[in-house]
């Protein structure tokens, strides 16, 4: 067993060393996932020569990653009330029992069902010298007021700086995904990357969280691409 273990982690360097994009795949966050996870971070980052990033980039995918997978199990959670999470009185009454009972015991159970009904987060790490793009996919869309409350997060999360004064301001109106939010911009700024450079896209069937971290002036931004692709297309 330790041979084949062994075996892994070297395929994963020497895939890590080969590729310039690198996915693993979940239906629950723990510890291994939180070591593979840091372990390509790290790798990508000291192959480019970005290790001071580490450390931020790690949080950051860390945050997504969590958000990513607690929207997925509460999903799970209105099935099996058999709720309907579009229903306003349904979502305010199965969205408190869901925070009342959610604990390590129940994450880990329901990280089970999602896994057993196909629901899950795929992290990609894409990069090349210029910058890095972590993307974090979850297989459930995000409702109309669920979107709505996570773009007002975002707004007000720009006019900080720091984590502590953000928790004192809202603590009586933030969930843990409203920190985690404010948390990746705050980060972000620390490192003065420019907090827009993390966006969350809604599809109809997946949620994509993005955080792009450029590592020179040569780095065009996802979202410039798209803008440049449209006006030529004009």
């Amino acid at each position: 067993m330790a041979k084949s273990f062994k075996h892994l982690d070297a395929q994963l360097s020497d895939y890590i060393l080969n590729r310039s994009r690198i996915s693993v795949q979940s239906s629950r966050m723990n510890a291994k996932l939180e070591k593979y996870v840091l372990r390509i971070l790290t790798e990508v980052l000291e192959k480019v020569g970005q290790s001071r990033y580490i450390e931020m980039l790690y949080t950051i995918t860390k945050e997504m990653a969590i958000n990513g997978v607690k929207a997925n199990q509460k999903r799970i959670f209105f099935e099996d009330l058999g709720l309907d999470i579009r229903n306003p009185d349904h979502y305010d009454r199965a969205l408190s029992q869901f925070k009342e009972n959610f604990s390590e015991k129940m994450a880990d159970e329901y990280g089970k069902r999602c896994l057993a009904r196909g629901v899950f987060v795929k992290i990609n790490v894409v990069y090349g010298e210029d910058g890095l793009v972590v993307e974090v996919i979850n297989n459930t869309p995000v409702i109309d007021a669920e979107e709505a409350r996570m773009r007002e997060k975002m707004k007000k999360a720009m006019g900080y700086n720091d984590i502590a004064e953000f928790y004192m301001d809202n603590m009586d109106n933030t969930e843990g995904a409203g920190l985690g939010i404010a948390l990746i911009m705050i980060l972000l700024k620390s490192e003065n990357i420019d907090p827009n450079l993390f966006r969350i896209q809604t599809q109809a069937a997946e949620t994509v969280a993005r955080v792009e971290i450029p590592f020179n002036d040569k780095y065009i931004s996802i979202r410039s691409k798209e803008i440049n692709q449209v006006g030529n297309h004009r």
